[in-house]
Parts: C-alpha cells; structure tokens; sequence
C-alpha cells in the first residue's frame, strides 16, 4: 500500500499539521472505543510535535487520561541516557501532560539483556492493549530507510511472530528493543515524518523507483497510512 503524501512548506508547518492529526486521531479512537494507543518515535521532527502538544491549547484537546503511550523503539541504555528517546519524549511533553503515570509503557532498558527487553515490553503491550492494535504508530525515516529500528540487513525485518524483537544495529555499536512489521501494519494509522533536505535524496530514490528493498518500503499497512514531508525533503524548493 503506498502512503498518502502530506507536503507542507517547512518544518514548522510540518509539526503543525501533524501535531492536528495527533489530536483528531486521539479524540477519534476515545470517541469510538475510549482509548487512545500511541507508538511514540524519537527524532526531531516527533520532539518538535511532542513539544506542541504540551503547549496550550493542544495539550487541552485530548482528555490524557484515556492516552496510553508506548514506544516504536529504544536504544538499550538507561532512561536517563540522553540517547535514551523516553527521556526525550519525557522532556518534550509527557513531564508536563497531565497523563497518569500508569499511563506511560517506557521499555525496561534498565534491564542488562536486550532480549530480556523485548520480552518484557511485549508482554507489556499485550497485557494493556489485549489483541487491539495501536491507534497511531509514529515513525521517521533514516537516511539508510530504516524505520522505528528495522534496520537493512537485520534480522529484526524478519520477525513476524514476535510483538517486538531486540538486534545489534553494527554501525552504532548498540543494541536496541524495536516492535515488528506486523505490529506496525496492523494498527490503525502509521505516519511517517521525512524532513529536511537531507532526506531529499532517498525520497527521491523512493519515488522514481530506482532503489526497492528498504525497510520504509516493506511497510504495508492495512489502516490509514500518510508521508509527512517538508518541502525540503519532498525536494520541492516551495508549495
């Protein structure tokens, strides 16, 4: 299934944009079934949206108590790593939001085997979420196509009967907990954040089909799925 693509102007439109979504996909899923499950990513484009929501008067639209966050993916370090991307989610908006701290399913990095990790983090997810999928899965793209930390060439891009799965990403000499395709294809909505010019070149390489086989690629998801892109990486010099 291709993604819908949304093009905004620049990064601030971007956030903008995504950060309405957010709250009309939050409002929808406690509308309809009283609960909201989120995938939360790191990056800087979702810290700018994590930071937008904890500001008046988004953070007043969503009723935060029916809000459960999760994590896409964690680097294997202690939460108070600043590599860590449950310290940066807190710090952008979750130590501000008047969420339950029940509410909020960081991975347990602080124990030593990252296989222990997944484990405990998938069970984490099927004990709050039973068999419902995510709500909103948020993702952003690395220069390489990788997504969440479904890096090439790994054999995390092979799990399918797991929630999540842990692997030692080579080129950063670390290991990390991340959750798997089928987790990420059968929720309801999946974003995708691409921004700035140095993402021009991949979108491009994706979009004239001279490059198959990428991480961003393998994703197929059966609910709502968008590409939120600036201009920059869209590779449109303006709207």
């Amino acid at each position: 299934m291709k993604a819908e693509q949304r093009v905004m102007v620049d990064g601030e439109s971007l956030i903008i944009a995504a950060t309405e979504q957010f709250i009309t996909a939050a409002r929808s899923a406690i509308a309809k079934r009283g609960v909201f499950y989120v995938a939360l990513a790191g990056g800087s484009t979702p810290k700018g949206l994590y930071q937008m929501l904890a500001t008046m008067p988004y953070s007043s639209k969503i009723d935060w108590s029916r809000v459960h966050l999760f994590f896409g993916d964690e680097r294997c370090v202690l939460p108070s790593h600043n590599d860590s991307n449950f310290k940066m989610a807190s710090e952008a908006m979750i130590d501000t939001l008047p969420i339950p701290e029940t509410n909020v399913h960081p991975m347990p990095t602080e124990l030593s085997d990252a296989s222990e990790v997944a484990k405990c983090y998938a069970e984490t997810m099927t004990k709050v979420m039973k068999a419902e999928p995510f709500d909103l899965v948020l993702l952003g793209l690395g220069p390489d196509g990788h997504i969440a930390s479904l890096f090439p060439d790994t054999p995390a891009l092979a799990v399918t009967d797991s929630r999540t799965t842990d692997l030692y990403v080579e080129k950063f000499t670390s290991w990390r907990v991340t959750i798997t395709y089928p987790v990420i294809n059968a929720a309801r909505q999946v974003i995708v954040f691409i921004a700035g010019e140095a993402k021009a070149a991949i979108v491009n390489d994706i979009m004239m089909g001279a490059i198959d086989g990428l991480p961003v690629q393998r994703l197929a998801p059966q609910g709502e799925y968008y590409w939120y892109m600036d201009a920059a990486a869209a590779g449109r010099s303006a709207l």
